[in-house]
């Protein structure tokens, strides 16, 4: 059987992947060579037209229970906004100080579907602009029963914003090359809507909120480095 020439190329990465990491073993983390990351006083509560509810928590749940982000990030936060016309959005980060094979960031899709929901809308990995740049982004929408959740997310790795395995291997790649291990952060916005054109738009705004919202020495925590 003739495989695709882009699972030929990948397996030829995954196995010098596997190895570089007997071969150069990187044992200098990219975390240590940057300030801190506290997850809880880098995100304001309040920002845009935006501010935390702490009483729709359980209106909205959360697939990827806190539990399950725990035993493989270094930390988590789950918060719910509303804005001034009643509409809530749930804010999801997960962050892992080495972003390792043992420690990937877990896309959205495998939790979702992990707890009995489907796809009813595919993933569509495409670009948003923001006041600060244009940032690599995921959307897509899960359903379970009459429940509806638009969904946007992106993972950082490093530097960089990878959307798929692919590009989430060839960052791990290029960074063991250099000797270091990437942190990674794992940033997903949703709400429960029927409407995912409307949802999605939101959303966008609400993520340009965020990145107003946050002080500039933390932007580059959440979306490493951008093209302006």
């Amino acid at each position: 059987m003739k495989l695709p020439i882009k699972n030929v190329i990948l397996l030829a990465l995954m196995l010098l992947s596997a190895g570089l990491g007997t071969a150069l073993r990187p044992t200098i983390s990219l975390a240590d060579e940057r300030p801190p990351i506290d997850l809880n006083t880098m995100v304001p509560t309040a920002f845009g037209d935006w501010q935390e509810q702490l009483n729709l928590v359980n209106q909205i749940i959360d697939p990827q229970q806190k539990a399950g982000i725990d035993s493989i990030y270094s930390q988590a936060l789950i918060r719910t906004y509303v804005n001034s016309q009643g509409y809530g959005v749930m804010l999801s980060m997960a962050y892992g100080k080495q972003q390792n094979d043992q420690l990937r960031a877990h896309q959205p899709e495998g939790c979702y579907v992990g707890q009995g929901f489907y796809l009813a809308q595919p993933s569509e990995a495409t670009e948003m602009s923001t006041s600060v740049g244009s940032i690599g982004i995921t959307r897509l929408v899960a359903a379970k029963g009459s429940r509806y959740e638009p969904i946007t997310y992106w993972i950082r790795i490093g530097e960089g914003i990878a959307r798929t395995n692919w590009e989430m291997k060839k960052l791990q790649i290029r960074y063991a090359l250099s000797g270091r291990v990437p942190d990674g952060m794992l940033v997903r916005v949703s709400s429960i809507s029927d409407d995912s054109v409307k949802a999605f738009a939101l959303q966008r705004d609400f993520i340009n909120d965020l990145l107003s919202g946050v002080n500039s020495d933390h932007r580059q925590d959440l979306i490493g480095k951008v093209a302006n």
